[in-house]
């Protein structure tokens, strides 16, 4: 199993690269890496090429930023359920457009924390003169 660098890892093998007419080449580094660290699984002359570019393009040695949909704010989560305990007849599409979010989000945050409204609909009225009616 191939074993990420870390950010500490990574400028170190960034400043074995060096600059100027100090700079080594990538095999060079290559091995320079690997006898330093080895107990650690090899790194090969790409990985210190991806390296390189990556710091020459971007400018740091972080990861980029990940793709798809960001995570929803915890305090988001609170929000809708804070919302429902004041109002639970409050509609969950109202509850979404407040909060800024989708439908499919707030549903999921109700299932997620199992959140039921404890209101009692009183369906039929039981009045004392009922079981006379019935007989």
């Amino acid at each position: 199993m191939v074993r990420r660098l870390s950010e500490r890892e990574i400028i170190e093998i960034l400043i074995m690269i060096g600059y100027g007419d100090r700079a080594r080449t990538q095999l060079e580094v290559c091995r320079l890496f690997n006898n330093k660290y080895p107990n650690r699984e090899p790194i090969t002359q790409s990985t210190v090429s991806k390296i390189e570019q990556k710091f020459l393009e971007v400018g740091h040695a972080r990861d980029r930023p990940g793709t798809g949909r960001p995570p929803v704010q915890e305090d988001v989560k609170l929000n809708v359920l804070l919302e429902l305990e004041e109002n639970p007849h409050l509609p969950t599409r109202q509850v979404a457009a407040n909060n800024g979010i989708v439908l499919s989000s707030v549903l999921k945050y109700l299932k997620l924390y199992k959140w039921h409204p404890d209101t009692v609909v009183l369906v039929q009225e039981l009045n004392e003169d009922d079981p006379d009616h019935r007989l």
